[in-house]
């Protein structure tokens, strides 16, 4: 169980990052392919509340995941990591960043979610 809560914490904190950095990114309108306008694109980065949070939190949810890791199978731990990171990086994404989401990627999702009890189960 233990395994489980620990995974879950890694997941919903490393979304929360994610969105947060995206968040950013949109604030102060992105990092250019300019090359003239890439340190300034980084300058507003390194200021940015979203951005410093989302890089807080992503770091956070980094340490967790290595404990998980101490103790379990990569084979087993990185498949739900990765389904579940997906899932409600998903979700996150149309409630807090308005994205919209096509119905053949809902269909994607759930097959994944498929495979997440599979492997979790076996």
């Amino acid at each position: 169980m233990e395994f489980y809560k620990l995974l879950l914490t890694s997941v919903v904190i490393n979304v929360t990052g994610n969105i947060l950095l995206k968040k950013g990114v949109i604030s102060f309108g992105g990092i250019s392919s300019d090359k003239s306008q890439l340190i300034y694109g980084i300058a507003k980065a390194a200021v940015n509340p979203f951005i410093l949070t989302g890089l807080a939190l992503y770091s956070m949810s980094f340490v967790i995941w290595l404990r998980v890791l101490t103790f379990n199978d990569l084979s087993k731990s990185y498949p739900i990591f990765a389904s579940m990171v997906f899932l409600l990086t998903t979700i996150g994404s149309i409630r807090f960043l308005n994205e919209s989401v096509s119905s053949t990627r809902i269909f994607g999702i759930i097959i994944m979610l498929i495979g997440i009890f599979i492997v979790a189960r076996s």
